[in-house]
């Protein structure tokens, strides 16, 4: 599927239709079936699938995406290549091959898209909709196309859209319906709440003896061996042309014509106040006549069951402060808000027939004081005025470059726009001497903004760079103009760091060993306190309860697995919640929970087992389509987009 236009908006559209569509889905799905290939043919795929071809700029966008989300939480910023190495890349790729698969599915199921359901879908995202008068503008997606993607039609749009609602329809036949039998949250809970006493015995890097510091010689050949993390990065020198939105604020002046037609807009579409809503009652008669008799009736004061009973009518259809389209006949509607007050009117039916309305409430529209929004009229007026100044800068900026054939230097001076260069800097924003360019409190550096920092290091250098957003909604462009390569740092610069690696990989070692060796002593029939008496400093005993459903504290993941799979008696060993320590458990005993389930537990542990049944479901109809649509990844084709070939 084409992603551009998704990977291009990316807090709005991406974030949007992957969110709600399919992220359940594709996280279920995307961990099976793709392996590793090269295809000289398709220079502009990050994969094939099947005959079909996951585009290089859909996985760039997606990627980059995913980075800037988790650089986001992450105390220090990830780069590229740190993210690649984690296997970001794979995850991304997975999910757009998954998306793939998905779409030659509906392909093959014939799934079509009413070209009405695809503009009302774009109608709901905000991003296009005109600032003043809340609807779709198509000058405003034309802006913000130009802006994200000068290559990027308003058709080609719409054509994206269509893909997301037939992943949609595709997907609800094998998402629906699914409900799991009780018996399953039953035997879920009794197994969830199993409880296990065990004695475990832990050991820290006092339970073995310090080696001695390793020569210079060895501990430089221990560096050889993991280069890694001593080697000084790639630094670039850069200018960078940047205007963002908080610079321009301050220039932007509001007139009090501005605020007043701003504020009655505002107030005319519902968005500030509330509408006036009416309650009433709709009585269906069986002619004119009898509506007739019933709306007089009601005028002369008639109580309404009196009236109901005198004419054999149904219940009335009741509305209570309801706006004019909520009625199921629109003329009800349309009547109710042209009468007074317990006033009744007889009404022609849309679809044929008669009835009686009447009024029986009417709550009049409330009208905030204009200077109680002053504030955030104003704000949202400069707002937009800021957006259409840096659109209109981007506009000069990027023709000044690309037609005029402009410095940015020269291209900043004809907009207005401010050019800056900067020494040396690594891809985690840092100088050579270790500063990080976050800026001030009321400026952002370049540091704080991964967007940045990628367009810098993807770019080659000496070429004055096309116009880009920031991740603050700001305009941006940038020139590289020297590069210094990755280089292994001075020894006496690292000597430290790797003292302390090589210590604390043969406490590695050691406890591990020891481990080892006490694991095969107690399996023999010595107990875990003599062990831990004979070693002293350092070992620790201890018994504790375990419950399947809550985390033991101190342990690994691994070893709590492995204490809850062993019989009664059974010595493990694994590794503490630290990633150093090591931990020797047995387990004493087991106790089944033989109580009832708790009542109000049911249903969630019922949705649980069925969204186990659903994740089942999906894994087979994935592999289903992976195994006619086999996937190849284009390995070279990732790193050289991602700049990790340079």
């Amino acid at each position: 599927m084409s992603q551009s236009i998704f990977g291009s908006v990316k807090k709005t559209i991406l974030g949007f239709l992957f969110g709600v569509l399919v992220v359940m889905l594709l996280a279920g799905l995307s961990m099976f079936g793709v392996t590793d290939a090269f295809i000289s043919q398709s220079k502009n795929a990050a994969a094939t699938v099947g005959k079909e071809q996951v585009s290089l700029q859909a996985f760039n966008n997606f990627f980059q995406r995913r980075l800037g989300e988790i650089n986001k939480e992450a105390p220090e910023r990830l780069t590229t290549k740190q993210a690649y190495q984690r296997g970001l890349h794979s995850q991304v790729l997975n999910t757009l091959i998954t998306e793939q698969l998905i779409q030659i599915d509906a392909d093959d199921l014939g799934v079509a898209v009413n070209d009405r359901d695809a503009i009302e879908f774009i109608e709901g995202l905000e991003v296009f909709n005109n600032e003043i008068t809340g609807k779709l503008d198509k000058n405003k997606i034309l802006e913000v196309l130009s802006r994200i993607d000068r290559n990027k039609s308003p058709k080609e749009l719409e054509q994206d859209v269509h893909k997301e609602i037939r992943r949609e329809q595709t997907l609800a036949s094998i998402q629906a319906g699914l409900v799991a039998p009780t018996i399953f949250a039953n035997q879920q809970y009794k197994f969830m709440t199993e409880q296990r006493m065990v004695k475990l015995l832990r050991l820290n890097r006092d339970a073995i003896p310090v080696p001695a510091d390793p020569s210079d010689e060895e501990l430089k050949a221990f560096i050889e061996a993991s280069p890694a993390g001593y080697i000084a990065p790639e630094y670039r020198r850069f200018t960078l042309l940047r205007m963002e939105i908080e610079n321009v604020l301050p220039d932007i002046e509001v007139s009090e014509e501005e605020i007043k037609k701003h504020f009655d807009y505002k107030v005319k579409v519902g968005q500030l106040g509330t509408a006036e809503t009416r309650s009433y009652q709709q009585f269906v008669a069986k002619d004119k006549e009898q509506a007739d008799k019933i709306t007089a009736a009601l005028n002369a004061g008639k109580d309404i069951r009196a009236v109901i009973a005198e004419f054999s009518l149904d219940a009335p259809l009741v509305y209570e402060n309801v706006l004019p389209g909520a009625s199921s006949d629109p003329t009800a509607g349309e009547a109710a808000y042209k009468m007074d007050k317990n006033t009744a009117q007889t009404v022609a039916s849309s679809f044929g027939g008669w009835f009686s309305v009447l009024v029986t409430d009417i709550t009049p529209r409330t009208v905030p004081d204009m200077e109680t929004e002053r504030a955030s009229l104003i704000d949202e007026i400069q707002t937009n005025k800021a957006k259409q100044v840096l659109y209109d800068a981007s506009q000069t900026i990027q023709d000044g470059i690309s037609e005029d054939s402009m410095t940015l230097e020269e291209a900043g001076l004809a907009s207005g726009v401010s050019v800056a260069s900067f020494d040396y800097m690594s891809r985690l924003g840092q100088t050579e001497d270790g500063q990080k360019l976050e800026g001030l409190p009321n400026i952002a550096g370049v540091a704080t903004d991964d967007l940045i920092l990628k367009e810098i290091f993807l770019a080659d250098p000496g070429f004055d760079g096309d116009v880009f957003e920031t991740s603050k909604g700001g305009i941006a462009a940038v020139r590289v103009d020297e590069i210094k390569d990755s280089a292994p740092r001075p020894f006496a610069d690292v000597r430290e760091q790797a003292l302390a690696a090589w210590h604390l990989k043969k406490a590695d070692e050691a406890l591990a060993t020891l481990s080892e060796d006490l694991v095969v002593r107690a399996q023999a029939g010595e107990s875990l306190e003599d062990l831990a008496k004979e070693i002293g400093k350092g070992a620790e005993v201890s018994e504790v309860q375990m419950i399947r459903a809550a985390r033991t504290p101190g342990l690994g993941s691994q070893v709590m697995v492995r204490l809850f799979e062993a019989r009664q008696g059974q010595i493990v060993r694994g590794t503490a919640d630290n990633g150093l320590d090591r931990i020797i458990g047995q387990v004493l005993t087991i106790t089944p929970n033989a109580d009832a389930i708790i009542p109000g537990i049911v249903d969630t542990l019922s949705t649980q087992a069925a969204e186990a049944i659903s994740t089942d479901i999906q894994s087979a109809y994935h592999a289903a389509l992976l195994a006619e649509n086999p996937a190849q990844t284009m390995t070279a084709n990732i790193e050289k987009t991602l700049g990790l070939d340079q």
